[in-house]
């Protein structure tokens, strides 16, 4: 009789450690056990901790190169039951045939087979079967119960940024803020200035220490759950929905969805020029060619007595000009225009016309959105009284409720914006008037990021330079605006308003920052 040569292999799986027979211990006793009792002489021995959902194991790759380095020298490859060997019946079906072919027999020694009885092959697949069945259903259950879970508005998995997981009182799972919640919180408030890119957004808030790539960056900032949402994903015969989720907002929905509005492009969203800067060039990126219409770029040149940087078109037209003048008309022309006083206090007049209509329209629109956010909720209220009452049937109410919640949810957010505030109109129009009288001090007292910043907020579209003087496509920018000559306002004095009030139809609320509300 040939002298039979065994493989050992034992594995247990993390969740399968405490249950009683399944130890690596135990398997490995009873499997030496079995070889000293039958004279099978054991070659090599393999344990590991790992599932057997698949044959990617380390520990069972390292044994199939062992065979295959080691052809003839086992015939046989024990493990106590067929679970042990495989949860995954047609996997395992794959692997019995390679094995074969390298003649070496795979054999339980708690569920023995001889495979040349043809009604053993039938016990094989209920022995590979039922682990397999075992498995689906755990894991059936686990995704229903994480699916109710989330349904119900707890958070499931590893805690967002700005939160930390912890149990509550029920030992369930559940999310706090954490030690990141205020840079969390930061990030969205400068997200939602509208002043900065999303990547400027992310390094700044990196210094502060909430390290976070781009990709996980974008997606924090569109994240419902800061704002005590969750989204449901849709499940079975269950849609995609958003619920009310049971853990404390880091901020406010307003504050979110002013985010989002900058992230959708739908919010002004004026930003610096991101190519190289120079402290002799505080223009370029701003000034535009009177040609081609092009941004103009700047360089540095060699001449007699040392080096000159000019603004030129890159495009090939003649625009090209000494970098030192322009800048030096431009800071004459700021100054100029802070020390028209009369024109200054004339457009603060104007501007008080503006935000108390504005403020008026903000309140009527206010009211209606509120009241079309009542009806939609007492009618999927309704619905669903009629479906408790077996009144309508579920599919029905289904159908309601999935045309009613997205419109729901954006009256929501719609009124959640028109009741933000932000800064008081007293404070912006303070901090406002305080920034015209003091342009040109402004601007040259400031450094080359906040010049950049000034030129953003002031001046939304490029700059014309000709011959010492500047100019915009349009006439309602702030610098035109407060340069008019102050016989634009004398009929106000007289008692007329016709000026008065065509000019006010020319000032833009948000024409300068910080913008009003």
């Amino acid at each position: 009789m040939k002298t039979q040569k065994a493989i050992l292999y034992v594995r247990v799986s993390t969740d399968e450690q405490a249950e009683k027979g399944n130890s690596l211990a135990y398997q490995e006793e009873r499997l030496r056990q079995y070889c000293n009792l039958h004279n099978i002489e054991v070659v090599a021995f393999f344990k590991e901790d790992y599932s057997a959902k698949t044959f990617e194991r380390p520990e069972f790759k390292k044994l199939l190169d062992f065979i295959k380095k080691n052809k003839q020298l086992a015939n046989l490859l024990l493990f106590l039951k067929w679970d042990r060997f495989s949860r995954n019946a047609g996997d395992a079906y794959a692997m019995i045939k390679q094995l074969k072919q390298w003649q070496v027999e795979p054999q339980s020694i708690e569920q023995p087979l001889d495979m040349r009885i043809p009604e053993h092959k039938f016990m094989l697949a209920i022995y590979l079967a039922a682990p397999e069945v075992e498995n689906d259903r755990r894991a059936l259950n686990t995704k229903d119960g994480m699916y109710k879970a989330i349904k119900d508005g707890r958070w499931m998995g590893i805690a967002p940024k700005g939160y930390k997981n912890i149990v509550d009182e029920n030992l369930k799972p559940k999310i706090v803020p954490g030690k990141d919640a205020e840079k969390v919180r930061w990030a969205f408030e400068q997200m939602a200035t509208g002043l900065y890119h999303i990547d400027e957004v992310r390094k700044m808030v990196n210094k502060k220490g909430l390290k976070v790539s781009r990709n996980a960056f974008w997606c924090l900032l569109r994240n419902p759950v800061y704002v005590a949402r969750m989204k449901v994903p849709a499940y079975k015969d269950q849609p995609e929905m958003t619920v009310k989720a049971k853990h404390e907002p880091l901020i406010s929905d307003a504050l979110f969805y002013e985010a989002q509005e900058v992230l959708d492009g739908k919010k002004r969203k004026d930003q610096p020029p991101t190519h190289g800067k120079r402290e002799e060039l505080p223009l370029r990126g701003f000034l535009a060619c009177p040609g081609c219409g092009r941004n103009l770029t700047g360089s540095t040149a060699k001449g007699n007595g040392g080096r000159y940087f000019y603004y030129y078109c890159y495009n090939g037209c003649k625009e090209r000009y000494r970098a030192d003048e322009a800048n030096k008309y431009f800071l004459k022309r700021l100054v100029e225009a802070s020390n028209n006083k009369k024109v200054i206090r004339s457009f603060q007049e104007v501007l008080k016309d503006v935000l108390k209509k504005t403020v008026k329209e903000k309140a009527e629109k206010l009211l209606k959105l509120k009241e079309e956010l009542e009806t939609n909720q007492k009618r999927q209220q309704n619905a669903q009284t009629l479906m408790l009452d077996a009144q309508l049937d579920a599919m029905d109410y289904r159908n309601i409720k999935m045309k009613l919640e997205p419109e729901i949810e954006r009256l929501n957010k719609e009124i959640a914006i028109l009741e933000y505030k932000g800064l008081d109109e007293n404070e912006v129009k303070e901090f406002g008037f305080l920034f015209l009288d003091n342009l040109g001090n402004l601007f040259a007292d400031s450094n080359l990021e906040e010049r950049h910043r000034f030129l953003v907020s002031t001046f939304p579209e490029k700059l014309f330079y000709k011959n010492g003087e500047f100019q915009t496509m349009s006439k309602t920018d702030i610098l035109s605006l407060i340069s008019r000559s102050d016989k634009a306002f004398s009929e106000k004095e007289k008692g007329s308003k016709k000026k008065f009030r065509c000019l006010s139809q020319e000032v833009i609320p948000s024409g300068f920052k910080p913008e009003t509300f």
